[in-house]
């Protein structure tokens, strides 16, 4: 556990954390002892969790819309006014629409650029000066090997999460050796409710069940099946508390590591 005492134990922020790996997360970092703020846009999600977490631990729900380039000021603003600064970031919200290339609209790619690369740039930008004075501070994005590589119906996406990557990449360059570590999670398709989604999508188009579909997609990941949200939670948890060398984690090689 970070502290004995809660009041000064350190504070993890996590988008997304309304569910799947942002649940996940929430829950690990909580079970280490971390004061947990919690933001995505479900609210009663958020309370829910909030009320699970805060038999252990600090807990606080802050709902925004990361598109709004106003959240991050918000979200900010609220976690350091009841629990101080964040030292740990998790960039974890995002979307992951699938369709033909010629079928995805402006505003797919519009809404999977602002999720993936604009709000961790802005969040991550305004929460710099305060990570830069902690010691031990750490932002982890949960990225995807959709940024490594590519996958036929994704194009929005896999885009995005280049992007993701990318940003991880300069970040990481220009932190250096000073606080914030930085790093990116690649997971493959992950078995959350977003990978069922696309499946469901898939299914629409006839060519396969939504089980079928869901088949396909684990054997697209290496290890053969999805990943899970606790797996990708331990390996979150295992950069922040560890914070080896490295900076790009694909959580899909065998064994993961950074590429």
């Amino acid at each position: 556990m970070p502290g004995a005492d809660s009041t000064s134990s350190p504070v993890a922020l996590i988008t997304g954390a309304s569910r799947g790996i942002g649940t996940a997360v929430s829950r690990a970092l909580a079970q280490k002892g971390y004061r947990v703020a919690l933001t995505g846009r479900n609210r009663d999600r958020l309370e829910a969790l909030r009320e699970e977490l805060a038999d252990h631990v600090p807990a606080m729900a802050v709902a925004a819309d990361l598109r709004d380039e106003n959240a991050p000021a918000q979200i900010l603003g609220a976690v350091e006014q009841e629990f101080g600064p964040p030292r740990v970031l998790v960039n974890n919200a995002g979307t992951a629409p699938s369709d033909q290339f010629e079928n995805t609209t402006d505003e797919d790619l519009e809404e999977v650029l602002d999720l993936h690369v604009r709000a961790p740039f802005r969040l991550l930008r305004a929460a710099a000066p305060s990570l830069r004075e902690q010691a031990g501070s750490c932002v982890v994005q949960i990225a995807s090997t959709a940024g490594l590589m590519g996958f036929p119906f994704t194009a929005a996406y896999t885009a995005a999460k280049h992007g993701m990557v990318g940003l991880t990449r300069a970040l990481a360059a220009e932190f250096k050796s000073k606080p914030p570590r930085i790093y990116a999670i690649c997971p493959g398709f992950v078995d959350t409710d977003i990978t069922h989604q696309a499946a469901a999508d898939i299914a629409t188009r006839g060519h396969k069940t939504e089980a079928e579909a869901l088949d396909a997609l684990g054997n697209m990941n290496r290890i053969g099946r999805l990943h899970t949200a606790a797996e990708v939670a331990d390996a979150v948890l295992h950069l922040i508390c560890e914070q080896p060398e490295g900076c790009i984690y694909n959580l899909d090689s065998d064994p993961p590591g950074f590429v």
